[in-house]
């Protein structure tokens, strides 16, 4: 689907003629300019630029989408009506991306209720990998983004919220149940359910069971904390996963127990490094991380 972001950088490179001036009017990176237009042509279908004697040249289907993009780029006797709708949240739009454990376990609840308290707020809720939301917050094609790994990207700017230990999920009439800790020496054959090779916390849960000498009856892995605590449910054994995905199973009829030794779980929002962010965007941040601290208490947020 074509955003505004990717016109925006299109308009810019054909008014200014090359992605380097079109980066420093967009504030963002040059790299972050192509992948808005490569983005653009994709979804379009046809190319936009050539490259003739190091220049970028417009193609002749270019030429004919930048005088529809100008005939969207009128209306500036609206700029003080608009102004001021944004001024009081009268009007105005907010994108999220999220890792999938926030975007299923946490987020619905908390923009229905942001949704409420600002009505005429159009909210946008978006569930990707976090290396994915990375890359949405860099190329500002998403107003803010909450992840859970470590990463480097320029173009964002990280805001740890809150680091929590990972929880063991499992049937409340699992022997394990019966205590409030449990190491990981009490693991030993037990069938577990691991998160994937690929999320940035597995090494740390695998380095615990080695250092501990506990070999695990690695029977299932799954991506998705929530998918984990669905095969939980079903009797598949037990799991070690993120905490605000671990609390709202409670509900749903599992146990969750502490784990020896912690393992943390860091909890970040991200922003675009090249604006500031949007009174919307912080006021969200705010919403967001004072729902995981309730959460991560084992209240309801």
């Amino acid at each position: 689907m074509i955003n505004l972001r990717q016109i925006e950088a299109f308009r810019a490179v054909m008014i200014h003629k090359t992605v380097t001036r079109a980066a420093q009017t967009l504030y963002i990176s040059q790299p972050a300019v192509s992948r808005l237009i490569a983005d653009l042509e994709y979804y379009i279908g046809f190319e936009l630029f050539l490259r003739h004697k190091g220049r970028l040249v417009p193609t002749p289907e270019a030429l004919a989408f930048y005088e529809e993009v100008e005939r969207s780029f009128v209306g500036l006797e609206r700029i003080t009506e608009t102004a001021r709708d944004i001024r009081e949240f009268r009007s105005g739009r907010l994108f999220i991306c999220a890792m999938p454990a926030l975007s299923i376990s946490l987020l619905p609840d908390i923009v229905h209720r942001f949704s409420q308290r600002y009505p005429a707020v159009s909210i946008s809720l978006q569930a990707h990998s976090s290396k994915r939301v990375v890359e949405w917050v860099s190329t500002q094609q998403c107003d803010v983004g909450f992840i859970g790994l470590s990463f480097e990207d320029p173009g964002v700017e990280e805001r740890t919220m809150i680091e929590a230990p990972l929880k063991l999920v499992m049937l409340p009439n699992h022997p394990l149940a019966a205590r409030q800790r449990v190491r990981a020496s009490d693991l030993a054959g037990e069938p577990f359910i691991s998160v994937g090779q690929f999320l940035d916390v597995r090494p740390d849960i695998d380095r615990v069971f080695a250092e501990a000498g506990i070999k695990r009856d690695l029977r299932l892995e799954t991506q998705l904390s929530s998918v984990a605590c669905e095969m939980v449910l079903a009797g598949a054994g037990i799991s070690l996963i993120e905490p605000a995905t671990a609390y709202s199973y409670v509900s749903r009829g599992l146990a969750v127990r502490d784990f020896e030794p912690s393992i943390l779980f860091r909890y970040s929002a991200l922003l675009p490094a090249f604006r500031p962010p949007s009174r919307l965007a912080t006021e969200f941040i705010k919403a967001v991380e004072e729902a995981l601290v309730r959460q991560l208490e084992g209240a309801k947020p």
